[in-house]
């Protein structure tokens, strides 16, 4: 599975803010929220964004429904 282009050099290259940013530009919507949750030291979250992204692969696509568990997540975040 490829992310992007020269990802290990890419990488090394982006400040933290720049790698979540080129995640949401890769359509990684759930993955940001769970690297946030790591960062933040948030298990909470992190708990409940892994299940959403398990949800995502099992069904292959994103439902509504795992979309605005994953919205409230992002609110919860923001909010604290």
């Amino acid at each position: 599975m490829k992310y992007w282009d020269n990802s290990a050099t890419e990488i090394d290259k982006m400040t933290v803010a720049q790698f979540l940013d080129k995640l949401t530009d890769e359509n990684w919507h759930t993955e940001r929220c769970v690297i946030e949750a790591i960062i933040d030291g948030r298990e909470d979250v992190m708990a409940k964004a892994r299940l959403i992204w398990m949800g995502h692969n099992i069904y292959g696509y994103m439902p509504n429904g795992l979309c605005e568990l994953r919205n409230e997540l992002y609110k919860e975040m923001d909010e604290e």
